[in-house]
């Protein structure tokens, strides 16, 4: 059975049902590219809190500014 457009309005012969869409992959799960940009960031926010953690837990010790010691000409 055919679709047939309103009187005087013209046909959309690019119109998809869902079907053929879901064949094309085009829902956004089904695209590798968007999993690769997501696995991306978050590997980018887990290294930003690995290397804050590191740093918290391994502070510097302090240098020696009084004295004789510091900051020589």
């Amino acid at each position: 059975m055919s679709r047939s457009s309103l009187p005087g309005s013209t046909p959309n012969r690019d119109r998809h049902d869902d079907v053929s869409t879901e064949r094309r992959g085009g829902k956004w799960f089904r695209q590798p590219v968007l999993w690769l940009g997501a696995l991306i960031l978050a590997a980018s926010v887990l290294g930003c809190i690995a290397t804050i953690v590191l740093a918290w837990r391994h502070a510097d010790v302090p240098v020696a500014t009084t004295g004789p010691t510091g900051m020589r000409r």
